[in-house]
């Protein structure tokens, strides 16, 4: 499904995955795409900040065996700690930007203090943000009830698009998400499906489903203009 809309917020391409393996099955088809659309043989960058240590060391060891798998020809790891100069370097430098899911909380943490928060705001190539790492590129974070609430809380996010989003999304969030859609719209996007947006269109893989003003929409195949 193809939506235009009538904001243009920004000139990157951002890939909003549900939470899922987006290297098997059907999610392949959209890795498959972003790497194309960051050139064929794109330099990745992947921020596993939202890991700790030993599972982002695990992640990214993966993440590099499948993107090189897909004709990246250079897959690297940053860290908050690596410094300005060398973050900045990074990001100016990679065609495709990998955010694996995680600690929203911490991710934001970890943007903030480092200055990757603006780097990735003025960055543009293409950003894929699996789950939770797709969700904190948004101007407000939607979490699901965890440690410190019980019902769907938003904390601030990076800003990159002015809508939101909720990985994982099943028919029962329906009221929490409502809820969080107040005075905005929201995608619930389910695990295997995907959100594609870049100037100012909208395109889904899978099913994805748009909550505005409490009403839920299915997308579908047909384009529609719908304004945010």
């Amino acid at each position: 499904m193809i939506i235009r809309c009538i904001h243009h917020w920004r000139m990157s391409i951002l890939y909003f995955l549900g939470g899922q393996d987006p290297f098997q099955g059907g999610s392949v088809e959209v890795m498959e795409r972003a790497v194309k659309e960051a050139g064929g043989s794109p330099m990745v960058l992947i921020l596993p900040w939202g890991l700790e240590r030993s599972m982002a060391e695990d992640k990214v060891v993966k993440l590099d065996l499948a993107f090189r798998g897909l004709g990246a020809s250079k897959v690297a790891e940053a860290r908050p700690e690596d410094g300005a100069e060398d973050l900045r370097n990074a990001v100016s430098s990679a065609d495709l930007v990998y955010l694996p899911d995680g600690d929203a909380r911490a991710m934001m943490r970890s943007m903030r203090s480092s200055g990757t928060k603006r780097l990735l705001q003025d960055y543009q190539g293409i950003i894929v943000g699996d789950a939770m790492g797709g969700a904190v590129m948004c101007r407000h974070c939607v979490l699901p009830p965890d440690q410190y609430s019980s019902t769907y809380t938003m904390i601030l996010g990076l800003n990159i698009a002015d809508f939101g989003v909720v990985p994982r999304y099943r028919r029962e969030m329906d009221q929490y998400v409502v809820e969080s859609s107040a005075g905005r719209t929201v995608f619930g996007i389910p695990e295997g499906s995907a959100l594609l947006y870049g100037a100012g269109m909208f395109s889904n893989h899978g099913k994805v489903f748009m909550i505005k003003h409490g009403m839920r929409t299915v997308l579908t195949e047909r384009r529609t203009p719908i304004p945010l």
